[in-house]
């Protein structure tokens, strides 16, 4: 299960007994979270996007998410990538994913392998998946084979 999943579920099950009165950073993720349950993708990204911009992680990644599939916003690769950056530059694991995923693929950026590379094995290092050399290159050749077939910006 994705952790945007995990988080849809944990804000709703918390939102049954969270007081508006009581409202905090995880509150606001929170509502964000049930907002996007909800399909109300607009009102999870301005929540989600404010929370970013003061740096919390979860909310930066979901916001690259969103911009990435244009969810309550235009897709916009570009600004996807800087908050992947931004998530990644604290440690996220799956935005260093989706960075390497972005270089090798060229979405919103020219394609990089060098580039790619270096998020794949910051990323290497800390997920559990990634720690079989062999399965991680075997990974990598598939990735670099769909690539073959995505259009180049």
């Amino acid at each position: 299960m994705s952790r945007l999943r995990i988080a849809l579920l944990l804000a709703f099950l918390l939102s049954l007994g969270t007081s508006a009165a009581h409202a905090g950073p995880e509150d606001d993720f929170d509502r964000g979270a049930v907002a996007h349950r909800q399909q109300d993708y607009k009102t999870a990204f301005r929540i989600w996007l404010a929370l970013a911009e003061k740096g919390q992680v979860d909310a930066q990644y979901n916001v690259a998410r969103m911009l990435q599939d244009g969810d309550g916003t235009a897709q916009n690769p570009l600004e996807a990538m800087k908050w992947f950056r931004k998530a990644a530059d604290q440690g996220d694991h799956e935005a260093r994913h989706y960075l390497g995923l972005m270089y090798l693929r060229g979405e919103g950026v020219a394609v990089n392998e060098t580039e790619a590379n270096k998020w794949f094995a910051m990323n290497r290092k800390h997920h559990h998946m990634h720690h079989d050399h062999a399965q991680w290159q075997k990974w990598q050749h598939q990735l670099a084979e769909m690539n073959l077939g995505m259009p180049h910006q």
